[in-house]
């Protein structure tokens, strides 16, 4: 069953990219939660869909000796325009390889499946047309629908609150703060409160650039800050079609790297 949902969900997603290349263009740019971990400030139009996948996703782990590889095909966050300034969101990722060794390269485990649903609401509060400052509340919750060994199986929730800035010269500053309440290996709740804030600007009417970082306040055995440095390039093929390609590197706690290949595009 898992293996027919991901090959008809990435052979849907190239397809519809193809038909939204030629759809009109609406009265709002083109604007996407991804690739940064930054979330936009701003929404899909009313009436309009939007979906903005990892096309591929990997991601290498490295903690207290041990390595683990987790791989994401065509995970996807599926957007409709509600009203002018509010957008419904459902995200899910329909297949994840996850691989464990230790030290020796030993096999400790090995999943597959698929990943747990996200529910979002996106209101924009300030400048979703136009202006120099935008601001938008991103309110989620996560439901536990991820196979054995791919998640806490509890439900978790939050807040995020996204701000853009242009701040002159082409380039645009965004940042998100998020509230979450989330769930820990032992089945405890706790705050987790964690910000970004990334820079980008268009290097030609096409192709963009941004950098990024995150900083968060995890738990595990105790508290900790994690931390990353991300980066990317967009590449807009029409006004409603854009690929990307980045990296995440996280450091400070635990050591991974993630890079990716994604698509957004609406119709």
């Amino acid at each position: 069953m898992n293996s027919n949902i991901i090959i008809l969900t990435c052979l849907v997603l190239p397809t519809a990219a193809l038909s939204a290349a030629e759809a009109p263009l609406p009265v709002r740019p083109l604007s996407t939660d991804r690739p940064d971990q930054t979330e936009s400030a701003h929404t899909v139009p009313k009436g309009w869909f939007q979906i903005e996948s990892n096309l591929i996703s990997f991601t290498r782990t490295r903690q207290a000796g041990e390595r683990s590889d987790e791989t994401s095909f065509c995970d996807f966050i599926f957007k409709y325009g509600i009203t002018h300034n509010t957008d419904l969101q459902i995200g899910w990722a329909p297949r994840v390889l996850h691989r464990s060794e230790d030290a020796e390269s030993v096999l400790i485990g090995e999943n597959s499946g698929s990943g747990d649903l996200y529910l979002r609401m996106k209101t924009n509060l300030i400048g979703n047309d136009d202006g120099p400052y935008a601001l938008a509340l991103l309110p989620w919750t996560k439901a536990p629908t991820a196979s054995e060994g791919l998640g806490n199986q509890r439900w978790e929730y939050g807040l995020t609150i996204n701000q853009e800035v242009d701040i002159g010269g082409g380039w645009e500053m965004g940042s998100s703060i998020f509230l979450s309440i989330a769930v820990t290996d032992h089945q405890t709740r706790y705050f987790e409160p964690a910000f970004t804030i990334a820079i980008g600007r268009d290097l030609t009417e096409k192709l963009g650039i941004y950098v990024e970082t995150y900083q968060g306040y995890l738990t595990d055995e105790g508290r900790y800050w994690q931390s990353s440095l991300d980066g990317g390039f967009t590449y807009l093929v029409t006004p409603n079609l854009k690929f990307d390609v980045g990296v995440n590197w996280y450091y400070n706690a635990q050591e991974a790297i993630n890079p990716f290949v994604g698509v957004s595009f609406r119709f």
